[in-house]
């Protein structure tokens, strides 16, 4: 996902995909290399000297010159599904030596904005957790911002539904009537719901509304949550289950009206 950034600049996806398996290239008259030793490990050097060695390291296409400074980002990991590479800035100043600011320590995925005097690494806040904001400039390096805090979108509601089709189901909860109704219907339960539904997930439209579910990644099948909206009533429905608890949880609890389309979802799930 990708959230627009206040001021100019472009915004891009920070790569974290396929790359050559050996990156060799010329910036300013630094010669930076990724080479990769066939065994899990990668390491990046620049005019021969060992920067940084991690599983996985890969560079973005272009380089950029926030602030006059010419800099190459890229993302850097341990590789596999458990963590995804986090974003680092490779300082390029002309009569210096280069200077690698990061990788990030974090499992997000990042967005990076280019300005005209830095560039802002962040993250979709979530309605488990604020995003995150980094900026590099030249002056400060690359420092942490005030992170964003999840909020649903103002003024939309019902009419977006049909905007959620092939939507992970934390983005249901940027409709402001259904956020509103499960934070007060769930109570204290609701940051339990919201990790889950923020989680490794999936959701598209159904016949009468839409459907999403989502769990943690390491305890899937224990701990995880199912978001069903009904379009024609505009019921907002949950469930959800924590590790190491023998019984679902269920919002409403009155069963009774719970549409079919969604009544359905109880089959199988022991309730209290």
């Amino acid at each position: 996902m990708r959230y627009p950034m206040a001021g100019a600049g472009a915004l891009v996806l920070l790569i974290s995909g396929a790359a050559l398996a050996d990156d060799a290239r010329q910036v300013g008259g630094y010669d930076i290399r990724v080479t990769e030793d066939g065994m899990g490990s990668a390491t990046l050097t620049v005019n021969g000297t060992v920067l940084l060695e991690s599983g996985v390291i890969f560079l973005d296409p272009d380089p950029q010159a926030p602030g006059g400074v010419p800099v190459l980002t890229g993302v850097a990991g341990a590789g596999g599904n458990a963590c995804g590479a986090a974003p680092f800035v490779l300082a390029l100043p002309e009569g210096a030596s280069a200077t690698l600011y990061g990788p990030l320590d974090s499992c997000r995925e990042f967005t990076m904005q280019v300005q005209p005097e830095a560039l802002v690494f962040a993250t979709d806040p979530l309605p488990s957790e604020p995003g995150e904001v980094w900026v590099w400039n030249p002056i400060s390096g690359l420092t942490e911002a005030l992170p964003e805090e999840f909020a649903p979108s103002e003024g939309v509601g019902w009419e977006a539904l049909d905007g959620l089709a092939g939507t992970h189901p934390a983005d249901a909860l940027k409709l402001e009537p259904v956020y509103r109704a499960l934070v007060a219907g769930l109570g204290p339960d609701y940051p339990v719901f919201a990790e889950r539904i923020s989680d490794l997930g999936a959701g598209d439209l159904t016949a009468e509304g839409y459907l999403g579910s989502a769990c943690l990644k390491l305890t899937c099948d224990e701990d995880f949550a199912i978001l069903y909206l009904h379009r024609e009533t505009q019921g907002v429905f949950a469930i959800w289950h924590v590790y190491g608890q023998e019984t679902s949880r269920i919002y409403p609890e009155d069963r009774t009206i719970w549409p079919p389309e969604a009544a359905y979802l109880l089959q199988g799930v022991v309730l209290e």
